[in-house]
């Protein structure tokens, strides 16, 4: 756990932070450079992307905040400070949608076929923003007695490495979606498979969680908001299935 990467006076440089925003960066970069592939303007994605950020990140503190209400109530001001760590993706992901939606109106954007292009993307910074949260000992595993585990400065248990396990399997999402868009056969069907493994994988991970409570029958406000992202995955997956285009210029983008 390095929480803090350097001090300098008043500033601090958080681990959590650097890595998501290392996250996004990379993501951003390499959607940028697909954008062109997919035959869609780099100045659009460019916006899209930029309303999709401010969108998750005001969502997704507002989620971990709303959480953890008992850590913040006393310091309010604290909700704002997001670069100390603690985001709960799922709130993020509402709020870029709607934002990613309302963009799109505005600018006249096609946005399923945007959200086929970063879903991808969303995975490979959800893989690196986890590091972030090993680092900085957040979103920890339950406490072990054997096997492999971590053990977090201050604490005397060991935990399972649930951030790293996350970071893997987000990993691999992030590679079967770059598969699955060669073979993409219409707008909305690699966001809506985003949605479905996220889902199963997040609802699975979070029983290795030692986080947060269980709050109905025996299962996590994040597991409950899981079955509603599968349930909205699928709902995408057959309206997209019905009304989205055939073939699209994605099935050429890896294609070298």
């Amino acid at each position: 756990m390095h929480r803090v990467i350097f001090e300098f006076g008043p500033f601090t440089l958080y681990s959590y932070g650097v890595m998501v925003a290392v996250g996004f960066l990379v993501s951003a970069v390499l959607i940028l450079r697909d954008s062109g592939k997919a035959g869609m303007s780099a100045n659009g994605v460019f916006d899209f992307l930029l309303a999709v950020l401010i969108g998750g990140l005001i969502g997704g503190r507002l989620l971990y905040v709303l959480i953890n209400w008992g850590d913040y109530y006393r310091h309010p001001l604290r909700a704002v400070m997001f670069w100390e760590g603690g985001m709960a993706f799922q709130g993020g992901l509402v709020m870029a949608i709607f934002s990613g939606v309302l963009v799109s109106r505005i600018r006249k954007l096609p946005f399923w076929k945007m959200s086929d292009l970063i879903a991808p993307y969303i995975a490979l910074g959800q893989a690196l923003g986890r590091i972030g949260c090993f680092l900085n000992g957040c979103c920890y595993g339950k406490a072990i007695e054997s096997g492999i585990g971590v053990i977090f400065p201050g604490e005397t248990v060991m935990r399972i490495p649930v951030q790293v396990y996350s970071s893997l399997a987000l990993l691999a999402i992030f590679m079967v979606l770059i598969e699955l868009r060669k073979k993409r056969p219409f707008d909305g069907y690699i966001f809506a498979m985003y949605m479905i493994l996220y889902s199963i994988f997040r609802f699975a991970m979070d029983f290795l969680r030692g986080d947060n409570p269980a709050v109905f029958s025996g299962m996590k406000l994040s597991q409950i908001i899981s079955i509603g992202m599968l349930l909205c995955g699928i709902v995408i997956y057959l309206v997209a299935s019905k009304t989205g285009h055939g073939e699209s210029e994605f099935k050429n983008c890896n294609d070298k």
